[in-house]
């Protein structure tokens, strides 16, 4: 299982000043029109996970496994998981065992979770087959790439995936495209299926940051403001967004209050 949860691991332009309050409300224009639809109780938790609260995150967790007031999401549940262990200490193993064993998700990190994935037991694999078709292809694909060596096959059977609904073949899919390098491929299936995924905009954002222009973070602070609106902002995107604030504040290119700051630096805290 640690394979799997490393490899899941891995995958996490303004022209005037901005207070706190015009950040508000350009926010709106960038998409969170979608998370301020969300129903009083998905909102209310929002609130609470931009704080860093885990009870937020652990709720918001089961709102995705269940689709209760959001769009069932096994990745976004897995998310939601991951940022609360991160605050909390939990290890996300334990947390990954008290799904139920026909959950698809669980199934198939219980097929990856081999040394040799040509390890993983037939019935088992018939049984994800069974409960997950589109799951069942990121299988297939991983197995293609790491046994068969056949990359092009590999990409093709994770766009099958992703074509019948599979979270997990999205976010292994851009995994194995930063794995190989294809940067244009990375960055466009990141944009591709953020807005699906929220917490992929901190990956943008940290991407934005690399490229180190003033224009550029400017840009880095409109994907980490995307992810902090569903509650999704990690810890190191907090880190990021902190240091780009303190750097375009000294050019006076963005003002943001003291409240704002501290609710960051807590949120990048571990617990």
């Amino acid at each position: 299982m640690r394979k799997f949860c490393i490899l899941l691991c891995c995958v996490f332009t303004l022209a005037f000043v901005m207070s706190c309050e015009e950040r508000m409300n350009f926010e709106r224009e960038l998409g969170y029109q979608e998370a301020t639809r969300m129903c009083p109780k998905i909102e209310k938790l929002i609130s609470e996970a931009r704080h860093g609260d885990v009870e937020a995150y652990d709720a918001l967790a089961l709102c995705y496994r269940d689709g209760d007031g959001v769009e069932q999401s096994d990745f976004n549940m897995m998310t939601m998981y991951m940022l609360s262990c991160r605050k909390s200490g939990k290890n996300i193993e334990d947390v990954i065992k008290t799904l139920d064993v026909n959950n698809p998700l669980r199934l198939l990190i219980d097929v990856l979770d081999r040394p040799d994935i040509e390890q993983a037991p037939r019935e088992m694999v018939l049984k994800l087959r069974s409960l997950s078709p589109a799951d069942a292809l990121v299988y297939d694909a991983i197995y293609t790439f790491e046994c068969r060596n056949d990359t092009l096959a590999a990409l093709q059977l994770f766009k099958e995936a992703v074509e019948k609904g599979s979270d997990m073949a999205c976010i292994l899919q851009i995994g194995l495209y930063e794995r190989l390098g294809y940067e244009d491929k990375l960055e466009q299936s990141i944009h591709e299926y953020a807005n699906r995924f929220p917490v992929l905009y901190v990956k943008l954002g940290k991407l934005s940051v690399q490229r180190g222009s003033e224009r550029s973070l400017e840009q880095a602070v409109k994907f980490f403001t995307i992810a902090d609106n569903y509650g999704m902002l990690t810890v190191s995107g907090a880190r990021e967004l902190l240091d780009v604030y303190r750097i375009l504040g000294k050019n006076g290119r963005i003002k943001c209050d003291q409240e704002e700051i501290d609710r960051l630096e807590c949120l990048a805290k571990y617990e």
